[in-house]
């Protein structure tokens, strides 16, 4: 039987969210529904898009979220000098306000409605990375964690005073699309508890919230929106450890890019070599681009058993950790990648050193440090393996993605 309490009545509320992880923090709130924490008057979310492949018009994930609980949904396309839906907004008497990336402005005449605020959710730990692409950024940047941020929302741009806060790890070798969903599940659940708080306090969210000013920040730079140029790879003169961050960020908009025959090529997955052999990242939990150098100098002496041992098998011994299964047996890619670099003297960044069923490999700016490319999309194509696409654009050593 639902929770039932005289003494705390309901919180009334209206979400507003629209993409995926908004989607997680409706799931959270439709079950506060549930137990009579909060009456969910209606929902927010942008209008339909017209999907021209599919030939559709497309709801938001929030939206079918909402369509499926029953709940009464709303897709103004402003809510700037809207005067119908403020009064709408008028006439629920509200207690809270509820926005999750909605992606439209919520003007002061809708923030001064609900009675105790209006709540936001932001997936970083505010200040930090601060704006519009947080999720990617934290990738680029290479931080250890991330995390939520649940705010007073006020008239600024990720400026209202923070109510609480949580972290959440990233793995050095995660890509966007995982890094997003952690990021979802810990926001909606971190949401609902300070719900929770509003319904047993009953006070508005700026009494017990505190300014950003107040925070200890670890990373002044803040988010900005992603273009296509800054989704394009370097090969040439990027770092190995930049281009491999922008490989797993940029999954999330449709994969970073290199160039190869005036067409534009995307990049899904990829690893990291060197001199043929997979970084293992969990020997190195504060490995930066100055280490991986160091490491990579070191490894381009290594030799034998003897050396491997001098400098502590942190990369492992040549081909141990990335191994190529063939009709005899295994064989080591470092060792194709030594015999094509034999052929290729005066190989280049961006030059490919080994194109064939036991790898797909380029060289980066530095030396000893090589891209092992794995799932890729040309332009107007289907997504590929690495072999599909060595095959159909007849890719061999020595060429040149650019």
């Amino acid at each position: 039987m639902p929770f039932s309490n005289n003494l705390n009545t309901p919180l009334n509320v209206v979400f507003m969210g629209t993409p995926e992880i908004a989607s997680g923090s409706l799931q959270n709130i439709l079950e506060l529904f549930k137990t009579n924490i909060l009456d969910l008057k209606c929902i927010y979310t942008k209008p339909p898009v017209w999907d021209g492949k599919k030939k559709e018009t497309i709801k938001s994930p929030v939206n079918t979220i909402a369509d499926e609980a029953g709940i009464k949904v709303r897709t103004p396309k402003t809510l700037k000098n809207n005067q119908g839906e403020i009064e709408f907004l008028k006439s629920l008497d509200l207690d809270l306000i509820v926005a999750v990336a909605f992606g439209l402005i919520l003007p002061g005449d809708i923030l001064a409605i609900p009675k105790y605020g209006v709540l936001n959710l932001h997936p970083s730990l505010l200040p930090d990375l601060r704006g519009p692409s947080p999720i990617h950024y934290a990738i680029l940047k290479r931080v250890k964690y991330s995390g939520v941020s649940i705010m007073a929302l006020d008239s600024g741009i990720d400026t209202g005073p923070i109510i609480a806060q949580n972290k959440v790890s990233i793995g050095k070798d995660e890509y966007y699309e995982t890094l997003y969903e952690n990021l979802s599940n810990a926001g909606g659940v971190l949401l609902a508890e300070v719900i929770k708080t509003i319904f047993r306090v009953k006070l508005n969210v700026f009494k017990y919230a505190y300014p950003q000013s107040l925070i200890k920040i670890s990373n002044m730079t803040g988010s900005k929106l992603i273009d296509l140029a800054a989704q394009r790879l370097d090969f040439f003169r990027g770092e190995p450890l930049e281009i491999y961050s922008k490989i797993r960020a940029f999954r999330g908009l449709g994969g970073a890019f290199f160039m190869f025959n005036g067409k534009m090529v995307k990049l899904l997955e990829a690893k990291i070599l060197i001199n043929g052999k997979e970084f293992n990242n969990k020997f190195n939990d504060s490995m930066n681009a100055e280490d991986i150098n160091n490491y990579a100098d070191k490894d381009a002496n290594i030799n034998t058993k003897n050396d491997l041992d001098i400098y502590g098998g942190h990369f492992g011994y040549y081909g141990y950790i990335d191994y190529m299964e063939n009709g005899n047996g295994f064989e080591e890619i470092a060792g194709y990648i030594e015999n094509s670099l034999e052929l290729i003297p005066a190989a280049v960044p961006g030059m490919v050193i080994l194109a064939n069923k036991y790898g797909f490999v380029i060289k980066t700016a530095k030396k000893g440090v090589y891209l092992s490319l794995l799932r890729l999309k040309p332009e107007g194509k289907r997504l590929m393996e690495y072999e599909d696409f060595i095959n159909g654009y007849r890719i061999k050593s020595g060429d040149i993605l650019e």
